[in-house]
């Protein structure tokens, strides 16, 4: 009796053990999985959509702002926190942050738009393969701050004309 119950838990915890293998890692944590160059390009897209209010195909400083506003409320409604460190400011390089008010910003267009997150991508995309993998990610915000620096210091980050 006892080397048939012994046979059963050793088959039993090697079918286990088969099972877990062939499943392979588990997930990511949702909005942790790995993004693609085609997904990044696809969310800026959409965020470039809701951002064009009157759908003329370009985005101004008012509609950047209005939406800035609009997901600054929204977050504040879920309970995530004023993320804004300045008083009246909106975080973030919004309209209170800069020298000009943020105002003097020209429109840009949604293949600009997509041109800079497809750059954005690129950079952080470390080992080039495609996929912004847990580790990249992690690095990013340093990335951030780096960008930061450079359009403080007149650095653009847009494609030269005819690209």
């Amino acid at each position: 009796m006892r080397k048939t119950l012994f046979s059963l838990v050793v088959a039993a915890s090697a079918l286990t053990a088969a099972t877990a293998n062939a499943q392979g890692a588990p997930a990511p944590a949702p909005g942790r999985a790995a993004l693609t160059r085609a997904d990044a390009i696809a969310q800026a897209t959409a965020r470039f959509v809701q951002m064009d209010a009157n759908h003329d195909g370009l985005v101004s400083a008012t509609e950047m702002q209005d939406y800035r506003t609009a997901m600054h409320d929204r977050r504040i409604a879920r309970g995530g926190g004023d993320r804004d460190r300045e008083a009246g400011g909106m975080g973030r390089g919004g309209m209170g942050g800069g020298k000009d008010g943020g105002m003097a910003r020209p429109s840009i267009t949604q293949a600009t738009f997509e041109a800079r997150a497809a750059e954005r991508f690129d950079r952080t995309d470390t080992n080039h393969d495609g996929v912004i993998d847990a580790t990249e990610r992690a690095n990013r915000a340093e990335m951030r701050h780096l960008d930061r620096q450079d359009r403080r210091e007149g650095k653009s980050s847009a494609p030269a004309p005819g690209q």
